[in-house]
């Protein structure tokens, strides 16, 4: 065997025993922002579902999709025929009793007549009376004519005071029933109201969830209505990261709507109810500058900026072995302290310097 078979055979052991260098990083200096995930999507002020409080069909509907509103403005009409009856009886009820209880109308013209028959009845019977027992002094006339003009007056005085209570207790009566229909004409009319549902801000009417002719019912919204100028991020917050979130914190949002442009926003509101199916915290920011357009119900995505910290020493994530330890050396594991971290560096407290090489894992 030749000596160039044995120097091609060592050289070719040489180079497959040979291992390419290791990638390796130096320690930097420079800024590291912590921030945390979030989710959601915009919301209107004072944003709410519209419910009919009746049942039935929708005759018309008085708005469109992106009409501004005013509070107490009519959306639609529901035709309630069972509630039209009931007000059209109601305003008739209403119409007799405030007629009755008139002076002069018909129930107490009538009673008050027989007051005054009964006050003539019982003026002649009652002098018929005083003179019979004037001439019974005298020792004139029977017993007999004296008891029938007593009795005269007697029946007169209580016929009279029987038709002065029947009209007084009338009177009293039909105030009472005129009280009772102008309730039921204002509940009736309550119930007009309701099936003309309103708006209850100043706002816009966002979605319109009925067509003419369709069945309202009290368990289907029919409407969206919310602020026509204020608009915000409603976010879901994980509960490893809620703690840390505080108002006031600069928020970073992208919408699908505009691709990866980012608007910045701030924590306004932190609702301290978890919500326990999703582990979840819900958060509000308002934009620090709106975008050009928007609309409710738009998702997003946003970093909530927990710390920012200047000349920090950092190196990439992808260096760090299992959350303590960095490679020094091929086989030399260092332990490290670890501080903030963002999406690519995370910052080194103590245990390498800048002069530090380190090897990716």
């Amino acid at each position: 065997m030749s000596r160039h078979f044995f120097t091609l055979l060592s050289a070719l052991f040489v180079i497959s025993g040979c291992k390419p260098d290791a990638e390796t990083v130096m320690p930097t200096l420079g800024t590291i922002t912590e921030s945390a995930y979030a989710s959601g999507v915009v919301k209107a002020e004072g944003q709410y579902l519209v419910y009919p409080v009746v049942n039935g069909r929708v005759v018309s509907i008085v708005v469109q999709e992106g009409d501004t509103v005013d509070p107490g403005q009519v959306l639609l009409h529901i035709d309630d025929r069972t509630s039209s009856l009931n007000t059209n009886t109601a305003y008739a009820q209403l119409r007799l009793l405030e007629q009755n209880v008139r002076e002069d109308g018909p129930v107490l013209s009538q009673l008050r007549s027989v007051v005054e028959q009964g006050r003539e009845r019982l003026n002649v019977d009652s002098t018929n009376y005083a003179r019979q027992q004037a001439l019974w002094a005298q020792q004139i006339g029977s017993r007999n004519d004296l008891d029938q003009r007593e009795l005269a007056y007697t029946t007169s005085r209580t016929n009279f005071d029987r038709a002065v209570k029947a009209l007084v207790e009338n009177r009293s009566k039909l105030r009472t029933e005129l009280d009772v229909a102008r309730n039921n004409v204002a509940i009736s009319s309550a119930g007009n109201d309701d099936r003309s549902p309103r708006s209850l801000i100043h706002g816009v009417v966002y979605d319109l969830m009925i067509e003419p002719g369709e069945l309202a019912t009290t368990q289907k919204p029919i409407a969206v209505i919310g602020s026509a100028e204020e608009l915000y991020l409603e976010l879901e917050v994980d509960e490893q990261d809620i703690r840390q979130v505080k108002q006031g914190q600069t928020v970073y949002v992208t919408l699908d709507s505009y691709g990866e442009q980012a608007f910045e926003a701030k924590v306004t509101r932190i609702v301290p109810f978890m919500d326990e199916r999703s582990r979840t915290f819900k958060v509000e920011a308002k934009f620090v500058e709106r975008p050009p357009t928007l609309f409710p119900n738009l998702t997003a995505e946003a970093s909530i900026v927990l710390q920012v910290k200047e000349n920090a020493l950092r190196i990439p994530a992808s260096y760090v072995v299992d959350d303590a330890f960095v490679l020094t050396g091929a086989d030399t594991r260092t332990a490290v302290k670890l501080g903030l971290r963002d999406m690519q560096f995370v910052e080194v407290v103590s245990g390498i310097d800048l002069q530090t090489r380190l090897q990716k894992p």
